[in-house]
């Protein structure tokens, strides 16, 4: 049964003296999914174009955000407010559950990837060159923050972003970029990781968090213990003295006196965090990471989707619990697109409803208790949009 999308039709105002622009709407790639409760959502891609939904997903209508910029993610903290990230620099934000938009921050030169709001307040919008912005006051003014310790030539595009309360966040980049703020930004702290991974999304999963990214990988990002602190200082010491000797050997061989370079200082919180891959049993890259009401984690990428369960198991000696990850493949239905497919965002509503779009149009529902997706509507189908030039005006 094909489903309805109907355009809304906005008309913006312009002075009499000059001509309407047209703004053609063309859904292409989606990246962007939020589901704010089972029945409203959002999914959002190229060219400013977003859809809402406000029936479960049974009909979409499409919204023009007033620029056509390709929106990376949404952030919507109940059904009115929400916040999206737009490739070329731009934070829009909505007030009336996505009818209106407004451009709040642009931040020209850079391309932002994600935005995390953890109230009305406070939230951080991240992206290239280790831009991280943060508000405190619902996106009225920005204040641009700092990594701390990151060790690199070049500086870390960062990826993904999540908010765990108006104090906390976790943020994930390349180059195995991992950092926290336990104080609003005022540090952001580098975790130590000898993996040089490209995570590109980050979720919160109870105590820790759960990122992805390229190659198949999938990372467990656990508040270290004071053995796991020691460990790293250790490395720490025993990296900087191999430099050390290796600078040292090179002014030998070419007849120079050595002079030791100051060493930069080790920054330490009370917090942080450990690094650990999970074995995906994948090569493919992964692209969004959610979490549901369960503690499960949700992943999409490329023709995966994929469920990631932590639950406690007895050591072998039966002492003692551990916690594990496991991982499982939801199963798709008959008539899925060729295999090859792949999906840029997901997310999961309160009742187990799983939702991921991606490539041309493509948007999928899945359920986290039967295990299996499908398509639910590809919006870019001959016939399930009709494209029209409308006059929305192009920013």
């Amino acid at each position: 049964m094909m489903l309805a999308v109907s355009l809304l039709l906005t008309v913006v105002s312009v002075q009499a003296e000059e001509s309407e622009k047209f703004h053609r709407f063309w859904p292409d790639n989606l990246y962007a999914v939020e589901f704010v409760n089972d029945n409203v959502g959002f999914v959002g891609g190229y060219s400013g174009s977003l859809f809402k939904t406000e029936d479960g997903g049974e009909t979409w209508s499409g919204v023009y955000m007033g620029s056509n910029e390709l929106i990376r993610h949404l952030s919507f903290v109940d059904e009115s407010n929400g916040w999206g990230i737009g490739h070329r620099g731009s934070i829009f934000h909505t007030s009336d559950g996505g009818v209106n938009w407004e451009i709040q921050k642009t931040d020209k030169g850079n391309y932002l990837r994600d935005i995390s709001f953890a109230d009305l307040n406070n939230g951080w919008a991240v992206g290239h060159n280790a831009v991280i912005w943060h508000t405190s006051d619902g996106g009225k003014t920005w204040e641009k923050q700092e990594l701390t310790g990151f060790e690199g030539r070049d500086l870390p595009r960062l990826h993904g972003v999540i908010a765990k309360n108006a104090s906390t966040a976790i943020l994930v980049g390349e180059f195995g970029a991992v950092a926290h703020t336990e104080d609003a930004g005022n540090l952001w702290l580098v975790s130590y990781n000898e993996n040089k991974a490209t995570y590109l999304s980050v979720a919160i999963q109870g105590d820790r968090a759960i990122a992805v990214g390229l190659d198949g990988g999938i990372y467990t990002i656990i508040p270290s213990t004071q053995e796991q602190r020691k460990e790293v200082k250790a490395s720490r010491e025993a990296k900087w003295a191999k430099a050390v000797a290796k600078a040292k050997k090179k002014a030998k061989r070419k007849k120079k006196v050595y002079v030791p370079k100051e060493r930069p200082p080790v920054i330490e919180s009370d917090v942080d965090y450990s690094v650990s891959k999970i074995d995906s049993g994948s090569t493919q890259h992964f692209y969004d990471v959610t979490t549901s009401a369960t503690g499960d984690a949700f992943v999409v990428g490329v023709s995966s989707l994929l469920k990631v369960s932590l639950a406690a198991v007895k050591n072998d000696a039966g002492d003692a619990e551990e916690l594990t990850y496991s991982i499982s493949a939801l199963t798709s239905g008959e008539g899925f697109p060729l295999p090859f497919i792949w999906m840029g965002g997901v997310a999961v509503t309160p009742s187990g409803d799983i939702w991921a779009a991606g490539i041309r149009g493509l948007i999928v529902k899945g359920n986290t208790n039967d295990m299996t997706f499908n398509t639910k509507l590809n919006i870019a189908a001959p016939g399930a949009v009709k494209l029209i030039s409308n006059r929305w005006g192009e920013k």
